[in-house]
């Protein structure tokens, strides 16, 4: 805060500090750890717009990997209902003849 106003007094005496022109040009490298954040989001940004031109370019595929996904996902699904449907009979089973053999 101090700086600020030293600087303000000396401008306006017609001083010019070398010190804040070292401060300008530090202010202007980059951290290593800003330039990742930079270089992930123009990933980001880069990976975003080549999938859009793809779906763009083949609309159809899009269409038949989404149906090829619900159908898989379908398919799972009845597989698990069946196993859960053979369990509650076999349960049923196992508890009828235990009443009946008591």
């Amino acid at each position: 805060m101090f700086s600020r106003i030293k600087n303000l007094i000396n401008r306006s005496n017609g001083q010019d500090d070398s010190n804040t022109q070292s401060q300008q040009q530090y202010k202007s490298v980059m951290t290593e750890e800003d330039l990742q954040k930079q270089q992930a989001a123009m990933a980001n940004q880069k990976r975003q717009e080549v999938e859009r031109e793809y779906r763009e370019q083949h609309p159809d595929q899009i269409k038949q990997e989404n149906e090829l996904s619900f159908e898989h996902k379908t398919n799972k699904l009845k597989k698990k209902l069946n196993i859960a449907i053979i369990t509650v009979f076999g349960l049923i089973i196992i508890v009828f003849l235990i009443l009946f053999f008591i």
